[in-house]
């Protein structure tokens, strides 16, 4: 029996993945405290955040969530589901910042371009490429805040959350913890019932107020395919994510556990 989870929420079937509701927790918190810093000052500014990504935009669209009654959220969104146009990219930059002193972006670490090269590709003579065959990723962030500082003149810095989006558990979603216990003692029932070659996963019954049920399914059908944003989920230019998505996503985030804290830290279980 297979049990789902990982943060790119990208598996096939199953309406979400145990991992992806934390992930996004962080990413919609640690984007509102960038937007409030960016904002803080009034000198002209742009901040490029890089999320994970590489073909799968979820995490970078849980950007949105951090738009709230005390936060505009980011001001453009860029997923790996469109394909990316340095020049359309600076144009929609040069709009928003008519009308803001500080623009907040949040990219995909996997753009791609219309010739299928990923963005962070450029300027590199050497991408390493693991055993599958992917080429390392990131630097995206970092390379697009030099390309619009060296083309608008306005300040531009680069963020990269990199694995902190895996690793905070420090702000995880209490539901996403839940539904996590939810599928691995489903998986094990089903087993000792005699099921095999199989999967757990999510159906949704609805979003408000929130539901769903477990079931098991081939996991044949889910090997080797990959979930991407719905493309009615993207808005028609490709820089911001729907309300559907919100309504999909938000829900996910609900709930907190806080750390067992020693000496003002989170304490982790370790072996002795």
């Amino acid at each position: 029996m297979g049990v789902p989870k990982t943060i790119d929420n990208d598996l096939a079937v199953t309406d979400h993945t145990p991992g992806y509701g934390s992930a996004a927790k962080y990413i919609a918190a640690a984007m509102k405290e960038i937007i409030r810093d960016a904002t803080t000052y009034p000198t002209d500014s742009i901040t490029v955040v890089e999320i994970m990504g590489r073909n799968a935009g979820w995490l970078t669209a849980a950007a949105t969530l951090s738009r709230s009654e005390d936060c505009d959220g980011p001001d453009l969104i860029y997923l790996p589901e469109k394909v990316f146009d340095h020049e359309k990219f600076m144009k929609k930059v040069q709009e928003v910042k008519q009308y803001k002193n500080a623009v907040v972006v949040a990219v995909s670490e996997g753009l791609k371009t219309a010739d299928g090269k990923y963005v962070c590709e450029a300027g590199k003579t050497n991408v390493f490429e693991d055993s599958f065959g992917h080429k390392a990723l990131g630097g995206t962030a970092l390379y697009l805040a030099d390309f619009l500082s060296e083309n608008t003149g306005i300040k531009s810095r680069g963020i990269v959350f990199s694995t902190l989006q895996r690793c905070a558990s420090h702000l995880v979603s209490r539901r996403d913890i839940t539904e996590a216990f939810t599928a691995g003692a489903d998986a094990v029932v089903a087993a000792l019932n005699g099921e095999t070659g199989k999967m757990i996963i999510f159906k949704r019954i609805s979003n408000a107020p929130y539901g769903i049920i477990t079931d098991s399914y081939d996991i044949n059908k889910i090997a080797n395919a990959e979930k991407c944003v719905p493309d009615e989920w993207i808005t028609d230019d490709g820089t911001y994510v729907s309300k559907e998505f919100n309504e999909y996503a938000r829900p996910l985030i609900i709930g907190e556990l806080t750390p067992f804290m020693v000496d003002g830290l989170p304490r982790h279980l370790f072996i002795d």
